[in-house]
């Protein structure tokens, strides 16, 4: 059964978010096996407080589907991927 989750992404403010290829990649490499539904960009904006050295990060929230997403692959995959600051996963709908 397929199910409809929400993700945000915190990329590093260099990452090239105009690059739709690029941006659409690095998400899937996150949720290996999902369906992407929507992508939105927030944009750059200003953190809390430093991650990794980063004052500034780019929002990204994509709807997606697929079959029981795990968040302990999300976050072996993005400590692998240097472009991804932090995320968050949740199941819409439940």
């Amino acid at each position: 059964m397929k199910r409809t989750y929400e993700l945000m992404v915190i990329a590093k403010s260099d990452f090239p978010v105009e690059d739709t290829k690029k941006r659409d990649e690095l998400l899937l490499k996150l949720v290996k096996g999902a369906e992407l539904k929507e992508v939105t960009v927030l944009g750059k904006k200003e953190l809390a407080y430093p991650i990794k050295k980063q004052k500034e990060g780019i929002y990204i929230v994509a709807t997606l589907t697929g079959s029981s997403l795990k968040v302990s692959d999300l976050e072996a995959e993005s400590k692998l991927g240097s472009d991804v600051i932090r995320f968050l996963l949740t199941a819409k709908g439940v």
